[in-house]
């Protein structure tokens, strides 16, 4: 599949989802979790991002890669949060627009190497959790761009 088709599938797929809740989030008060107050603001920056993007220069995408990613999405969902499915197809349309059109991590970034959990160092995305996470059944780290934190930049 090109990547401007998947970028035109992904806008169809997401367009109706209401994006105010979670821009809301990042600001409400009752939401005190740093983390979900990031992850807020990271996908509907994401959100926004997607309908403004124009790809100048068209790609080839595998369609075997879309498919899987979008099963192991599925097969998350399924086994963590079987009931969210508003949520479900826009992780998986924002997971699918990250690993393959914007190429950024799965998760909000930092560039803090001893603060962040995923960073971004030299150019790079680095993740702590990968070289844990990356060994589950289905782990959509496979797909995320970040590499493996290395030792030494415990030390930076």
């Amino acid at each position: 599949m090109k990547a401007n088709n998947l970028l035109e599938e992904i806008k169809t797929n997401i367009k109706d989802y209401n994006i105010d809740y979670l821009k809301n989030k990042v600001t409400d008060d009752r939401y005190k979790d740093p983390l979900t107050k990031s992850l807020a603001k990271y996908n509907s920056e994401a959100y926004d991002e997607i309908f403004q993007l124009e790809i100048s220069e068209d790609f080839e995408i595998s369609d075997k890669l879309i498919k899987n990613i979008k099963e192991d999405i599925d097969y998350y969902f399924s086994r963590y949060n079987p009931h969210d499915e508003e949520n479900q197809n826009l992780t998986r349309n924002l997971s699918l627009y990250f690993a393959l059109i914007s190429k950024k991590p799965l998760h909000p970034f930092g560039l803090n190497t001893k603060k962040d959990d995923v960073y971004k160092y030299n150019d790079n995305y680095f993740c702590k959790g990968k070289s844990k996470y990356i060994k589950e059944h289905k782990s959509l780290c496979r797909y995320c761009i970040c590499k493996k934190a290395p030792f030494e930049h415990l030390f930076l």
